[in-house]
């Protein structure tokens, strides 16, 4: 089975996430500083995780990493590029060097960082995914005015997680929709899975869930340029393939441009 997953939008058209019409850029994700931008193969989850997949099964090639033309100048370059971006990049590379490391490492690590810019860079880049894929509901508009206007607190209908990732397979998606069986609840997820670090986030999540990685919850309301002493735990870490691979707990269901990534 081939699942064709559409990376270039038109030149000119409707930004993902201002909703502006105009020239379109690319936006690599993750950003280039996190990831030496190479050829890669794309191709759907399900190929990774289907068991009865055929093996020569093809994806798509790109140049020099996974890159999406669907957002306008603003958002890429001006918010994203300069603003969001670094904040970003200097937290994932200060784990990425800890993970690299030959010393001992203690159980748990604290990394200065600024919470509200690596939010904002994490749901613009997830955002910047699939094409022609502006469509506002209550929810998303939230998280378009949240991205745009650095003075206003996370959503309250949303949770984001982090937690070390001391694996290859590169994974995103966004739109899946995900079960919880033991309460028989169903909400929707983001993911964005590189070496050496996964961010998650939830939509509409219900109480009482638990995970074993961390939340920004505690920085939801601070001032943008705040930084904070974030814990990383080391060991152990979820399994490779969680959240994304169904358990004996979970269900879960991609959309069309759910992908990993090989290098």
């Amino acid at each position: 089975m081939t699942i064709l997953i559409a990376t270039r939008g038109p030149k000119h058209g409707q930004c993902n996430i201002c909703g502006a019409i105009g020239a379109l850029t690319e936006d690599h994700t993750p950003p280039k500083g996190c990831l030496k931008p190479t050829q890669v193969e794309l191709r759907h989850l399900v190929h990774l995780l289907a068991e009865d997949q055929p093996a020569n099964t093809k994806g798509r090639f790109s140049q020099n990493g996974v890159k999406y033309r669907t957002l306008c100048h603003r958002c890429n370059n001006t918010l994203l590029g300069t603003k969001y971006d670094p904040p970003f990049i200097d937290f994932v590379n200060g784990i990425g060097l800890h993970l690299k490391s030959s010393l001992d490492l203690p159980p748990t690590l604290l990394l200065r960082g600024q919470p509200q810019a690596i939010l904002r860079s994490l749901l613009g880049h997830i955002s910047a995914q699939g094409v022609g894929r502006y469509l506002k509901g209550p929810l998303t508009e939230k998280l378009r005015d949240y991205f745009v206007d650095s003075s206003l607190p996370f959503p309250a209908e949303l949770r984001a997680y982090y937690w070390a990732y001391p694996f290859r397979p590169h994974i995103m998606f966004r739109d899946a929709a995900y079960l919880d069986i033991p309460t028989g609840t169903t909400f929707a997820i983001w993911l964005l899975k590189f070496f050496p670090v996964a961010f998650l986030i939830a939509w509409d999540e219900p109480k009482g869930l638990s995970y074993p990685i961390h939340s920004f919850d505690a920085w939801r309301s601070l001032p943008y340029n705040s930084q904070v002493d974030m814990p990383l735990q080391l060991a152990p870490v979820p399994p490779m393939f969680w959240p994304e691979a169904p358990t004996d707990r979970s269900v879960i269901a991609y959309g069309q441009e759910a992908m990993y990534v090989k290098s």
